[in-house]
C-alpha cells in the first residue's frame, strides 16, 4: 500500500509516518512525499484558507496511492487572546472520494511575533528569526516555533500528529 503526502517537509513526513504506524493496516505502507502547491500561499491567515490548503495538498498528492495527506499550518484571528492570533495545523486525508479533516491543538502567537507578521508580512518562522527567537533558517521543518515557545516540551510534530489522528476519524475502522 502507498500513501502520498503533499509535501517533502521533514517534520510533516515524520508526523505522517508516526500516525501510519498507529494503524495496523497502514504501518507497512510506503510513504512518499510529493511537492505540490497548496494554492493558498506560504502561510494562510484565516481558518478557511488553512483548511483549503490542507485539502488542496491532499488532493494534489493523490496519484497511484490509496490515501493522500495534506497538512497546512495557518494563523488566524481568535478573540480574547493577547495577540488576537492562534497558530494551528489543519490536516486532510483523502481516499479519492472522501476527505477526512482534523486539527491540531492551537497556541496563541506572542504579540511581538504577530505584530511582525502583520506589519512586515512575514510568516511565523520568519517573524521568529526577525524577533530574535531563533536563527534557524527553516524552523518549520523541525520543531517549529511551538518548540521554541515551550522550551522543547511540544513540537510541530506533536501538532501534526494530533491533527492527522483526528483527520483519520472517517477511516479508522477501515485501517484498524
Amino acid at each position: 500500500m502507498r500513501v502520498c503526502l503533499g509535501s517533502t517537509n521533514a517534520c510533516k513526513m515524520e508526523s505522517t509516518r508516526a500516525v501510519l504506524d498507529l494503524y495496523p493496516k497502514l504501518k507497512d505502507a510506503e510513504l512518499v512525499g510529493v511537492e505540490v502547491d497548496s494554492g493558498v500561499g506560504e502561510q494562510p491567515l484565516d481558518l478557511s484558507t488553512t483548511i483549503q490548503g490542507a485539502i488542496n495538498r491532499a488532493k494534489a498528492a493523490f496519484h497511484d496511492c490509496e490515501l493522500s495527506v495534506g497538512i497546512e499550518g495557518g494563523t488566524f484571528q481568535v478573540p480574547e487572546t493577547a495577540s488576537g492570533a492562534v497558530k494551528m495545523e489543519a490536516c486532510a486525508i483523502y481516499d479519492g472520494e472522501e476527505v477526512g479533516l482534523g486539527f491540531s491543538f492551537g497556541y496563541v502567537v506572542p504579540e511581538d511575533l504577530h505584530k511582525l507578521m502583520v506589519e512586515q508580512g512575514l510568516h511565523l518562522s520568519e517573524a521568529a528569526r526577525v524577533g530574535g527567537y531563533t536563527n534557524h533558517p527553516k524552523i518549520g521543518t523541525e520543531g517549529g516555533v511551538i518548540s521554541l515557545l515551550t522550551g522543547g516540551r511540544l513540537g510541530r510534530k506533536d501538532m501534526c500528529v494530533t491533527g492527522l489522528i483526528t483527520a483519520m476519524v472517517p477511516f479508522t475502522k477501515r485501517y484498524e
